[in-house]
C-alpha cells in the first residue's frame, strides 16, 4: 500500500518541537520531509534531554536531515530551491527571525504559489505579544492550562512533556492538510499560511471554561486531581504503593461501583443520590475511595473493578513497554539507530487501515543527507560540498 502523504514535499526549518513535530507526523505518514538544520550545532533537541542525541532518534525519525547556514547567501540560495519545490514548508523561528532572514511571506508566495507556509510560535503572527518568545510554560500560562492543574493551595503544576508544544504541533498538522485539501481536492491551486500557536492551542483545549465564564462569571480554579463531573474521581495510592486511578460517571455506574466495593449502603446516601449530590460531596467520596483503595493492592483493586468500573494503574515507561494491549497494537516498535543501535519508540498514531503510517529510519546524524539532497538532486559537485563544508556554509 503506498503511504498516505506519498508524494507530498516538505521542508522543515526550526528547533526543538513545534515545528519540528509537524514534520514528524508528516513524515510518520510518508511525506518526504527535508530538514535544515544550522552546520555544526543542529536543533538544539540533539543536545536536550538526558543522553545527547537520544530525543532526536526519535522525533527526528523519517526526515532527510541537511545542513544550511542561513546567514550566508549561498546557504540562503538553496534554502529558495527547496521552498520552489515544497508543497509544505514548516518553521518556528523566534518571530521576525525567517523574515530579517529574507523569507516573508510574500517573497514565499511569489517563489511558490502553491506552498503551504506553517508558522508555529508562542502567540501567533499577529498581534501584540506576535514578537514575544514563546515556550511551551508559556503557552500552558496563557492559554490557562496551568490555572486549572494542580492543587487549590498548590502553585499550578506543569505536565511532565512538552504539551503545549505538541499540541500546537497537532493543530499545524491539521491546518496543513485542510490547506492542501483546498489547493488540491477543491481546486484553488494556491497555498496559505497556517498561523498555529502554543497559546491559542491551549485555549482551544478549555473545553467550556471561556463559555462559562462569558455566561455568570465565575472562573474555574484548580481542584486537584478530582473531577466536577465524575465523582469519585482522582489518583489513589495502593497498599502497595502504586497509583490507581478511577472515574466514576453517572448514576448506573457510581451504584456499580459501590456494590463491587461493598459500600451499598451509599447507594441511598443522601449526599451520593444523584450527581449533583455527589459533586457538592466530592471530599467526602475521594477520601472513602482513598480509604478503600489503600487497603487494597493495585492487582486487587484492578480485579475488584475489572471492566465494569474505568480504572487503570498509572504507568510508567517500563509498564509501557511490558503492556500486553500496545504488544498487541504495535504501538512500540524496535527501531535501529546509528549510534545506539536497536531502541524502542512509539509507533506512528493514529492508526489506518489502508495507509498506515511507519518509522522508515530513526533520526539521523547531523547533515547525514547532504551529498543526496544537495549533491545528487540539486547537482552541488562532491568538491562544492566540501568547499561549502570547510567554509561553514553547510
Amino acid at each position: 500500500m503506498d503511504a498516505a502523504l506519498k508524494g507530498l514535499k516538505v521542508v522543515e526549518v526550526g528547533n526543538i518541537l513545534a515545528g519540528p513535530f509537524v514534520g514528524t507526523m508528516l513524515g510518520d505518514f510518508g511525506a518526504e520531509v527535508i530538514k535544515v538544520e544550522p552546520p555544526k550545532t543542529g536543533d538544539l533537541m540533539r543536545n536536550m534531554g538526558r543522553i545527547k542525541d537520544f530525543w532526536y532518534c526519535v522525533e527526528g525519525r523519517n526526515k532527510k536531515d541537511i545542513t544550511l547556514n542561513l546567514k550566508t547567501a549561498e546557504g540562503k540560495d538553496l534554502l529558495w530551491k527547496l521552498i520552489k519545490d515544497a508543497d509544505i514548508l514548516v518553521q518556528n523561528f523566534r518571530p521576525g527571525v525567517f523574515d530579517r532572514l529574507g523569507f516573508t511571506w510574500e517573497k514565499l508566495q511569489e517563489v511558490n504559489p502553491r506552498l503551504v507556509y506553517v508558522v508555529a510560535s508562542g502567540y501567533g503572527s499577529t498581534g501584540p505579544k506576535a514578537k514575544l518568545p514563546g515556550m511551551d510554560r508559556i503557552g500552558l500560562a496563557a492559554g490557562g492550562f496551568l490555572q486549572v492543574t494542580g492543587f487549590p493551595d498548590m502553585p499550578p503544576i506543569k505536565p511532565g512533556i512538552s504539551t503545549a508544544d505538541f499540541f500546537c504541533a497537532l493543530f499545524g498538522v491539521s491546518g496543513a492538510m485542510f490547506a492542501i485539501y483546498s489547493r488540491d481536492v477543491l481546486g484553488t491551486g494556491r497555498g496559505q499560511k497556517v498561523d498555529c500557536c502554543l497559546t491559542e492551542s491551549m485555549v482551544r483545549l478549555q473545553e467550556s471554561i471561556i463559555a462559562e465564564y462569558s455566561y455568570d462569571g465565575v472562573i474555574r480554579e484548580r481542584i486537584g486531581n478530582a473531577a466536577l463531573v465524575t465523582v469519585p474521581s482522582g489518583h489513589f495510592l495502593t497498599k502497595d504503593n502504586k497509583y490507581l486511578v478511577v472515574t466514576v460517571s453517572g448514576d448506573k455506574l457510581f451504584k456499580k461501583c459501590m456494590e463491587l466495593m461493598g459500600r451499598e449502603d451509599l447507594i441511598t446516601d443522601p449526599r451520593c443520590v444523584n450527581g449533583g449530590e455527589r459533586t457538592k460531596n466530592r471530599e467526602f467520596l475521594n477520601n472513602m475511595m482513598a480509604e478503600w483503595v489503600k487497603a487494597h493492592t493495585i492487582e486487587e483493586c484492578i480485579k475488584t473493578f475489572g471492566d465494569e468500573v474505568p480504572n487503570c494503574k498509572v504507568y510508567n515507561a517500563k509498564d509501557i513497554v511490558e503492556d500486553e494491549h500496545f504488544k498487541a497494537r504495535n504501538m512500540i516498535v524496535d527501531v535501529p539507530t546509528d549510534k545506539f543501535g536497536v531502541i524502542k519508540m512509539q509507533n506512528a498514531v493514529p492508526q489506518m487501515s489502508g495507509t498506515p503510517g511507519k518509522i522508515q529510519f530513526a533520526g539521523k546524524p547531523l547533515g547525514y543527507f547532504n551529498e543526496e539532497i544537495l549533491g545528487e538532486r540539486y547537482g552541488l559537485s562532491k568538491e562544492k560540498l566540501a568547499e561549502y563544508k570547510e567554509k561553514g556554509i553547510i
